[in-house]
């Protein structure tokens, strides 16, 4: 194998396996990437239509949920959101989870978590 393909061959595996920092997200960058949707208030609709904008993929609306914020329970619909960053071995997975009051479907508090899928 020729040196100079062999070296490529080496730098490119080297940024292949490292590349889990490269890519990824810091708490603070996500918050931010959430709190840019505006959603509060918003329809769940149209959260939604923003989040799948964003590049994030959302399952569907979970019905008839408590939840609990600050000490209060509301019934309400929940609406899940991720989006995964481009790394091929070990990926981060990012989430925005929209809570909706049941009945008229606007939302009034919106979470976040980040699941980071570790390499090795």
């Amino acid at each position: 194998m020729h040196p100079l393909l062999r070296y490529t061959f080496v730098l490119l595996t080297i940024v292949t396996l490292n590349g889990c920092t490269l890519a990824r997200v810091s708490e603070s960058g996500h918050a931010k990437e959430v709190n840019n949707l505006h959603a509060v208030g918003l329809s769940l609709d149209t959260a939604r239509q923003k989040a799948l904008q964003d590049g994030f993929s959302c399952d569907a609306p979970k019905s008839n949920i408590s939840v609990q914020i600050d000490g209060i329970v509301r019934k309400s619909t929940t609406l899940e959101c991720g989006k995964k960053s481009p790394e091929v071995f070990c990926p981060q997975y990012r989430y925005v989870i929209f809570n909706a009051d049941a009945n008229s479907q606007i939302i009034y508090a919106v979470g976040k978590r980040i699941d980071p899928h570790r390499c090795f």
